[in-house]
């Protein structure tokens, strides 16, 4: 139970909801990339 006290009590602070922003930031842009990498994949299959 301390566990999950500490974890809930680091999640309230301000540095962790930074951190998460960044980490979430950082997903959509690697996911946009893929994206894109996959489309540019794909018109090259679709010419060759």
């Amino acid at each position: 139970m301390g566990y999950i006290h500490a974890l809930w009590s680091w999640l309230k602070t301000e540095k962790t909801r930074h951190d998460l922003m960044d980490c979430l930031r950082a997903a959509v842009v690697i996911a946009a990339v893929m994206a894109m990498v996959r489309i540019v994949f794909d018109m090259i299959g679709k010419l060759l």
